[in-house]
């Protein structure tokens, strides 16, 4: 099948949990797929039909480091409290008046991925064309973490008995099948403003390289009973033990492989 080969850099990226607000705000090793759709949508410049895209990834950083901020926490005080505090109120012409919105900064660290690649496959292929010209400034992460897009391909992935997987985003009925990975739950999409509405789904971080498939003597290996009897890959990867790098393709909304 056809798809687009988007090669991405950026210098530091972060990927908040987003069940955490206050504290240290840690980062997922890789972008959840509601990141990925933002990204493709910034690219195109408008919110597109995320039910006929598939995309997959290659991501890699160089190391994890955390920074400190600032967080601006505004509340609205309630006078009527009995343990409402002298500072919501203030005093103008002699007159004491009630605060009606207050704030503090409170300082935390966030932690960040340095270094960062990420190689994109998108279908359709089509895609690819709003990536030569993006609408929108290109981040990855937050709008402050500014990205640039060093290429782009189309190309065809061809199928094979058997190939290797590493640094990807897996989807969760592979656990099964692998040791290799840490399992995170991740935002799948969010739906376009004003409703902002996420669903969630379990996936498997993969960092180590593991083998699948017809590829002999290679360890570490994926278990092949249930396991996919064709792969997709990309031929211009880096071919390792007589295969190429494989190419686990997900979606956005549906059913979930």
């Amino acid at each position: 099948m056809k798809a687009a080969k988007i090669f991405i850099e950026a210098p530091v990226v972060s990927f908040r949990y987003p069940h955490f607000l206050i504290g240290r705000q840690i980062t997922f090793d890789m972008p959840p797929p509601s990141t990925v759709y933002g990204h493709i949508a910034s690219a195109v410049g408008e919110w597109l039909d995320p039910s006929g895209i598939r995309f997959a990834y290659n991501f890699c950083f160089e190391a994890k480091g955390s920074d400190l901020e600032y967080q601006h926490i505004v509340s609205i005080p309630d006078a009527k409290r009995p343990d409402a505090k002298r500072d919501n109120f203030f005093i103008s012409n002699g007159e004491k008046h009630r605060v009606s919105i207050a704030g503090i900064v409170q300082p935390h660290l966030r932690d960040f991925l340095y270094n960062c690649q990420m190689t994109l496959y998108l279908a359709p292929a089509e895609l690819g064309e709003a990536f030569r010209e993006p609408v929108f400034c290109v981040n990855l992460g937050r709008s402050q973490d500014l990205a640039k897009i060093s290429g782009v391909e189309e190309i065809e992935l061809t199928e094979s008995d058997g190939t290797y997987l590493e640094h990807t985003l897996l989807p969760f009925s592979y656990r099964k099948f692998t040791a290799q990975g840490v399992t995170a739950l991740m935002p799948r999409f969010i739906t376009p403003p004003p409703e902002r509405e996420p669903t969630f789904e379990r996936y498997v971080i993969l960092h180590e390289r593991i083998f699948a498939g017809n590829v002999s003597g290679s360890l570490p290996r994926m278990l092949e009973i249930g396991m996919p009897r064709k792969w997709l890959v990309d031929p211009g990867s880096p071919e390792i033990e007589g295969v190429f790098r494989g190419v686990v393709l997900h979606s956005f909304q549906g059913e979930v492989i």
